[in-house]
């Protein structure tokens, strides 16, 4: 039997998968993955997240999270707070809550409760600027010039967890624009591990509009890394001031950077639905996959 949560942040919708006290391992074979993120024969979803005891006690819990390609990925900030959300609701007292990922341990507070949905403020850590050391951009003499339409695009690199391509807007682009650009900038040569691409549009010092081509997923109605990402880039270039409101098509994220440089990270989170797998649907996914159930 495999019991499953459904939730969103801002519109990014994940299935979670309680691994705390069981062994999930045969539902994380990519097409597996593939088959329940999709919206026609499985759950639909922006990616799946195995919920997982903590590898240091000193931790609650570890999340691990895969794109609907199939493909892990190191962090989620709209997954996370999702995370933090069903550890609370199975775990009370706690708070805050460490939560293990890829990129390190997040530390999740809970906050106010406002029209049914529960906001949580995350700590997303410092920003890296240098993604040439870390192999996720090619070195300076090595790269290509990105062009795009006649035009050499110039995108800046932030890394806050996993790696975002910023471009910010002279003017605004069409949604067809921006699939076709973002397709092409995830997969360039430039970056040999394939890029999150945002595209942003500076509406005042304190206030930014974004849209996100996430890396292995495609358009997403929200993003928590990226809005992470664009305030930290808008910072330091000097075109944003602290706190940032980022306005996603998905809604509204704050984000915060403290005197130290640490960026933190406000949003809501709503459960849609809970329930378990079906025996013949669960039949059908590892059939299809050469998995036996």
């Amino acid at each position: 039997m495999f019991c499953f949560h459904k939730m969103h942040g801002l519109g990014n919708q994940f299935i979670f998968f309680d691994e705390l006290n069981q062994d999930l391992s045969r539902l994380k074979k990519p097409g597996i993955l593939r088959t329940l993120s999709d919206p026609g024969y499985g759950l639909a979803g922006d990616g799946v997240i195995f919920i997982q005891p903590p590898r240091d006690p000193k931790n609650h819990c570890r999340m691990q999270m895969f794109n609907v390609d199939g493909t892990e990925a190191e962090m989620c900030g709209n997954a996370i707070r999702g995370v933090a959300h069903l550890f609370k609701q199975r775990h009370l007292g706690f708070d805050p809550i460490s939560i293990e990922t890829k990129c390190g341990v997040k530390e999740v507070r809970s906050g106010v409760v406002k029209d049914g949905k529960c906001h949580y403020r995350v700590e997303m850590g410092t920003p890296a600027f240098d993604l040439t050391t870390t192999g996720e951009l090619l070195s300076a003499k090595d790269r290509k010039p990105l062009r795009w339409k006649e035009k050499i695009l110039e995108p800046f690199y932030v890394n806050v967890g996993n790696p975002h391509a910023m471009l910010f807007l002279d003017s605004s682009m069409t949604r067809d624009e921006m699939i076709s650009l973002g397709a092409w900038l995830e997969s360039h040569p430039n970056h040999p591990r394939r890029i999150n691409v945002e595209f942003v549009e500076v509406l005042s010092t304190r206030e930014v509009k974004v849209s996100v081509w996430e890396r292995g997923c495609g358009m997403t109605k929200a993003c928590g890394t990226g809005a992470t990402a664009v305030s930290a880039a808008g910072i330091k270039l000097g075109k944003l001031v602290s706190p940032v409101t980022v306005h996603m098509p998905g809604g509204d994220l704050s984000i915060l950077q403290s005197t130290g440089g640490v960026l933190f990270m406000t949003g809501p989170v709503q459960e849609i639905a809970s329930g378990q797998l079906s025996a013949s649907f669960v039949h059908d996914l590892f059939s299809l996959s050469g998995v036996e159930a």
